[in-house]
């Protein structure tokens, strides 16, 4: 049974914890400073710190001076309250052992044991502060938080991951550049993993490192070409070995035109950590380490793409063809 929150529940708790962490300081917070610190999705982070302020956990104001922060003290404010901005009640919506809801004429041999645990999860939930989360997450970064004795670090695990760049080229001129860059994905991969891991010497101490040996990595189109009149897609995969941990990327990459002369590259999939190659991370560090690692590869990506000679840019003239 998966007891994790959904991934919009995620974005809203690492959202909240870091106004938290930022409260005493009585200002407000911008969105940028806010993605920078929990590595949410720049797409999605002002409709995360919109679902806070909806539920009047956190106000926003306009300005130079504006951008976000708690309405209360986060003493004054329960994890469940932010859970449940995120995913709204915290209940079963139907029968423990049914499709649907309860009925007295078909009720749930179940029904007191599971309504009972729901209880007492939110009671849990309802007396743990935001002040307390916000706490744990400041000594696991300082590294002296200790390590729960059921911490996921005992199995492999995955982690979707997503993340958009910018570029400045055409759509056109992009679907092409992606063509001519395939012989240096090895090179910009390695490097990314090495900038995925700078700063998280408590999640894995510089000693432990070791360079990442690239075993695979490919873009191979899988939709139409822009010149198709239809967003072009490609799959990217790379296995990276030596690296801690070794790591495994299958991703859908699509092409989406901002304009004339900009284009975005999103990017969507599954991020594996290969169990025999390496220390294995708990669930939070991996996320953060698959994040931190994509988002420094599009960077890399979106530089070599900008970088290549403008004639290898240019997408092809259609043939002429000759008058009778």
């Amino acid at each position: 049974m998966d007891m994790t929150l959904s991934k919009r529940g995620d974005y809203v708790m690492r959202s909240a914890i870091s106004l938290a962490r930022s409260f005493e300081v009585g200002t407000h917070r911008k969105i940028r400073e806010v993605v920078a610190e929990t590595e949410v999705p720049q797409t999605f982070a002002s409709q995360i710190l919109a679902d806070l302020v909806r539920s009047g956990l956190a106000t926003s104001k306009a300005g130079r001076d504006g951008g976000y922060r708690l309405a209360r003290p986060p003493a004054e404010i329960s994890v469940l309250e932010v859970i449940e901005a995120a995913e709204g009640p915290l209940r079963s919506e139907r029968c423990a052992l049914g499709e649907g809801p309860c009925r007295w004429e078909a009720v749930c041999p179940l029904h007191e044991t599971w309504s009972q645990a729901t209880a007492t999860l939110r009671e849990l939930l309802s007396r743990t502060t935001l002040a307390e989360v916000a706490a744990r997450d400041a000594a696991i970064e300082a590294g002296t938080y200790a390590v729960p004795a059921d911490a996921h670090r005992s199995h492999p695990v995955a982690v979707d991951v997503a993340d958009v760049v910018q570029v400045e080229l055409s759509e056109g001129a992009l679907d092409l550049a992606l063509t001519r860059v395939t012989s240096v994905l090895g090179a910009l991969a390695a490097a990314a993993v090495e900038d995925g891991a700078a700063g998280l010497e408590s999640v894995t101490p510089r000693s432990r490192r070791r360079s990442a040996r690239v075993d695979e990595v490919s873009l191979v189109q899988v939709g139409p070409s822009s010149r198709d009149g239809e967003p072009a897609r490609y799959l990217l995969v790379w296995q990276l070995a030596g690296s801690v941990p070794g790591s495994h990327l299958e991703a859908e990459v699509s092409l989406v035109a901002l304009d004339a002369e900009r284009s975005e590259l999103r990017v969507e999939g599954t991020w594996r950590q290969d169990p025999d190659n390496g220390l294995l991370l708990a669930g939070p560090e991996l996320e953060r380490r698959a994040r931190r690692t994509l988002r420094a590869f599009l960077r890399r990506l979106a530089r070599a793409l900008e970088e290549q000679p403008a004639s290898s840019r240019r997408p092809p003239s259609p043939r002429s063809t000759a008058l009778p």
